[in-house]
């Protein structure tokens, strides 16, 4: 009985947040997908501030860091906790900066150039999501053309 009890908060939560979507979307704020974020052109990707969604669980391992996403079994291998660079990057997905501004400290940190430095962060950001594990906490608008207008992300 408690799993159809969590299966039903979450179809619940799931309603609730698609509903607030489509009021948006009928008042002309256009929502971006998830599944978008990899074809965002650099200054939009670079704007985003990630965070580890909620509830997902990150489980520090002496070989590799995991994380416990709700709902998804067993949990996922983000990166072998060896990767000092991907920890510290990783340790950066905590809602307060932006990706360009991790991408410049990583640089300022390692020997990488901005470029490498970027491709890193962008590279472990998209993996998360992919995964479930991390997303955007900051409304990045983006219209057709991919340029900044009026929006924000879901």
């Amino acid at each position: 009985m408690i799993r159809g009890t969590a299966a039903r908060r979450g179809f619940f939560s799931y309603l609730a947040s698609e509903t607030l979507v489509w009021c948006e979307e009928m008042r002309g704020v256009r929502h971006v997908k998830l599944s978008e974020i990899p074809g965002f052109p650099p200054a939009v990707f670079a704007a985003l501030i990630p965070h580890v969604r909620p509830g997902v669980q990150i489980l520090p391992g002496p070989e590799r860091v995991c994380a416990r996403v709700p709902g998804v079994e067993p949990p996922a291998a983000l990166f072998p906790a060896t990767d000092a660079a991907a920890l510290a990057v990783f340790n950066c997905f905590n809602g307060q900066r932006t990706l360009g501004e991790i991408a410049a400290g990583l640089a300022t940190t390692t020997a990488w150039s901005a470029e490498e430095s970027m491709a890193r962060v962008r590279a472990l950001f998209l993996r998360l999501v992919e995964l479930r594990v991390c997303e955007p906490c900051n409304s990045v608008p983006v219209d057709e053309t991919g340029t900044t207008s009026s929006g924000s992300e879901r």
